[in-house]
């Protein structure tokens, strides 16, 4: 019986990953980080949704670091749903220096009301606890997951 039962095991495993079919794929991409700049994206994620933009809003800083009383890092993602019906996603973009240090991350995303078929939405995704060296970026990574 044992022997059975690693040879089931066995077959499983070889078995490909089953991914549901209502669920998308991830996007995931690098840009080149520009503060307080609306960068031009305008790429298609996934069928019937694109990324137009992402904007960085850095508070005051000082000796190059941002100043905490002067508010938080944010990143305004606008994305449009271009399909037939509404939609929500996840973001989540990090920030990384020229030599690869992650210096940021913050998440976001559609809450309660979906996007609807048609419309473009804007989102602020907030560098909370982790972000005195952001304004030392050069690049950034943004995913984007599509959620059921």
């Amino acid at each position: 019986m044992p022997r059975a039962r690693t040879a089931l095991l066995a077959a499983l495993l070889a078995l490909p990953a089953f991914a549901p079919a209502s669920e998308a794929a991830m996007f995931s991409k690098t840009y080149v980080f520009k503060p307080d700049t609306t960068l031009e994206i305008g790429v298609e994620v996934e069928s019937g949704l694109r990324l137009d933009t992402v904007r960085f809003d850095l508070p005051a800083t000082a000796d190059g670091k941002v100043v905490r009383t002067a508010g938080l890092v944010q990143a305004r993602v606008a994305l449009s749903n271009t399909s037939g019906g509404a939609r929500k996603v996840g973001f989540a973009v990090a920030l990384y220096d020229d030599e690869n240090r992650l210096l940021g991350v913050a998440s976001c995303g559609i809450g309660l009301f979906p996007l609807k078929s048609g419309r473009q939405g804007t989102y602020s995704c907030t560098f909370e606890n982790v972000n005195a060296e952001i304004p030392r970026a050069t690049k950034f990574q943004i995913t984007i997951e599509p959620k059921p």
